[in-house]
């Protein structure tokens, strides 16, 4: 029996796209839904207090962000196979200003405090730990899958030529 995690990462996979400029835009809209999070005001104060649900809120946000430049670094160039610690350093100091921006950008919005360390500290770990997931379980599944469609598309192809 296939380890239940394994299943959940081939079906997620299946989803994915497979070109690195999907997930350029789907990083540029990130960005973007950050931006306008971070110039709301924080939700209603109604419910139980759950302790450092922000920071929960910023690691998970960040998993995403950390994901997607990591899809899309990996996807763009070959040489990325053989170097990922050149993604793990852009990804990571990407990922580290932005969450300082992040912080930064909420000392203006009423109702909020900015400047956070330790949702800065949140949104590094988030960032680096969906570098991680991407590069170890994700992009290998995603590989395999391209280069199993491009390899029924060239059988296709001298099908059709021997026709």
């Amino acid at each position: 029996m296939r380890n239940p995690f394994s299943m959940v990462i081939d079906f997620s996979a299946a989803w994915l796209p497979r070109k690195s400029a999907a997930y350029l835009c789907l990083y540029v809209a990130w960005l973007v839904t950050l931006w306008f999070l971070s110039a709301g005001n924080p939700g209603p104060k109604e419910g139980p207090e759950i302790p450092h649900l922000d920071k929960i809120a910023h690691f998970g946000y960040f998993f995403g962000g950390g994901g997607l430049l990591t899809g899309y670094l990996a996807l763009r160039r070959p040489w990325t196979s053989r170097f990922p610690w050149r993604v793990f350093l852009c990804v990571v100091l990407v990922g580290t200003v932005v969450g300082r921006l992040d912080e930064y950008h909420q000392t203006f919005t009423p109702g909020r405090t900015g400047n956070d360390n330790y949702d800065w500290l949140a949104d590094i770990l988030g960032t680096l730990v969906g570098f991680w997931v991407m590069i170890r379980w994700v992009l290998p599944r995603l590989m395999a899958r391209k280069k199993r469609s491009s390899e029924a598309l060239e059988a296709e192809i001298v099908a059709n030529t021997l026709d």
